[in-house]
């Protein structure tokens, strides 16, 4: 790669960073202590301070070559292209913020089971056999976290609808 070649997402990029170095050097005086009588080098805002100082200083210059870069061959089209694609895989984190908030609530097992289920079906698999495959693999990983390794996960508000013996078994095992 040339030293002047301009690649789509490099624009994104040095914002985010800007934006990113921006705050925590805003933040350096609320995170760290500068204490009377300490030596400097044991300072312990002067390391952190270096540190984001030089990330600062970096990203600025790489940011002032990238847009003297893009204003030779750039375009705002291809840019909001590349960060839409950067922003297709936040897609599977709100898939787990919902898996994450819907355990207290269903309990473990069906909230996983429904887990590998959906995303067996939005991956594009629509097979039968595939479609059991994930449902096994869900109720195995429960079964060996759950049972066998006792990983403490809290019941599901769904399981105190259970008769009794259903109840605490379902709780403490799945």
């Amino acid at each position: 790669m040339e030293k002047n070649e301009y690649q789509v997402g490099n624009l994104i990029f040095v914002i985010i960073v800007l934006f990113l170095v921006s705050f925590l050097l805003i933040s350096i005086p609320y995170q760290t202590k500068w204490f009377d009588g300490v030596p400097l080098v044991k300072q312990p805002r002067l390391w952190p301070t270096f540190c984001i100082t030089g990330m600062a200083l970096f990203s600025l210059i790489y940011s002032l070559q990238i847009w003297q870069n893009y204003k030779i061959k750039g375009r705002i089209q291809s840019e909001l292209k590349e960060l839409q694609s950067w922003a297709k895989p936040l897609e599977f984190v709100v898939y787990f913020l919902l898996y994450v908030w819907l355990v207290p609530l269903a309990g473990y097992l069906l909230s996983t089971l429904l887990f590998f289920f959906l995303l067996t079906i939005r991956q594009g698999y629509r097979a039968r056999s595939m479609l059991l495959i994930s449902l096994v693999t869900g109720f195995g990983i429960v079964v060996v976290f759950k049972s066998l390794l006792k990983v403490k996960i809290s019941s599901g508000a769904i399981y105190e609808y259970l008769p009794d013996g259903w109840s605490t078994f379902f709780m403490v095992y799945f």
